[in-house]
């Protein structure tokens, strides 16, 4: 079967249609992924902020608030790359951080 340009012209417009909504699909996904990254940091923001606000300071907890700002200091992103590894540490770390206020 011999290919025509209209075959060609019909099936590159078609690719471009998808990648058109290949690149929606990753925004949306990309958005959707860092809303819940960041409910996650916030979550965990209001569990340090309101710890022990009615006990006495407790010594383990100020272990483990050591422990949780050492992690954040140590975090090594560059965020003007974009990079796929930075996402994967930031998950990584609030995990966590997560899992660490859940033991509380």
């Amino acid at each position: 079967m011999r290919r025509t340009p209209s075959h060609f012209a019909q099936t590159q417009t078609e690719l471009l249609a998808a990648l058109k909504a290949l690149r929606l699909l990753v925004k949306e996904v990309g958005n959707n992924y860092l809303v819940g990254l960041q409910a996650a940091v916030a979550q965990v923001e209001h569990a340090v902020a309101v710890a022990r606000e009615d006990e006495t300071p407790d010594a383990k907890q100020l272990v483990q608030f050591r422990r949780m700002q050492r992690w954040i200091n140590n975090l090594d992103v560059k965020p003007p790359k974009g990079r796929r590894r930075d996402l994967k540490e930031l998950d990584k770390l609030v995990r966590k951080l997560t899992a660490m206020v859940e033991s509380w």
